[in-house]
C-alpha cells in the first residue's frame, strides 16, 4: 500500500478542483460584468428614448428624431455588448485543469483498487489466525491425558 502516492494524488485532484472552480468563477464574474454593461447601455437608451417621446410631446420634429436615434443606437450598443457576453468562452486554462483532474482521478482509482487488492490478501491471511487457535486447542487436547480414575 503506498499511502504517500494516494495523498499526493488526492492532494492534486483537491487542487485541481480548486483551480477549475476559480476559472468558473472568473467565467462567471466576466459575463456578470458584461451583462451589467449592457444593462447600463440600455437604461441610457430607455432614458434616451423617454426624453425622445417627451420632446415629441414638446416639440415637432427636429429634436425629437436625434434622441430616438440615440435611444435606438444605445439599444444595439446594448444588444451586441449582451451577444458578446452571451458567447463568451472559458479560457484554455479550463481544458487543462480539466485534464489533470481527470489524471488524478484515475490515479486516486488505481491507487485505492491497488489498496484494494492489498487488504484482501491481508484479509485472506487474517483468517489464518482464526485457525490456528483452534487447532493449537485440539492439539493441546489430544497431548493432554486425563487423569484415569
Amino acid at each position: 500500500m503506498n499511502f504517500d502516492q494516494l495523498t499526493r494524488n488526492l492532494k492534486i485532484l483537491l487542487r485541481t478542483n480548486t483551480i477549475i472552480a476559480e476559472i468558473h468563477l472568473r467565467h462567471i464574474a466576466a459575463r456578470a460584468g458584461l451583462f451589467a454593461f449592457a444593462a447600463l447601455v440600455a437604461s441610457f437608451g430607455v432614458v434616451m428614448l423617454g426624453v425622445a417621446l417627451f420632446l415629441a410631446l414638446e416639440q415637432s420634429m427636429g429634436p425629437i428624431w436625434a434622441a430616438v436615434v440615440v435611444g435606438g443606437g444605445g439599444l444595439f450598443l446594448a444588444l451586441i455588448v449582451a451577444i458578446i457576453g452571451a458567447t463568451l468562452k472559458p479560457s484554455r486554462e479550463l481544458a487543462l485543469a480539466n485534464q489533470v483532474s481527470q489524471s488524478a482521478m484515475d490515479a486516486v482509482s488505481a491507487d485505492l483498487r491497488a489498496t484494494q487488492a492489498n487488504v484482501a490478501s491481508y484479509a485472506s491471511l487474517a483468517a489464518v489466525p482464526g485457525l490456528i487457535l483452534p487447532a493449537l486447542t485440539l492439539l493441546a487436547r489430544l497431548f493432554r491425558r486425563q487423569p484415569r480414575a
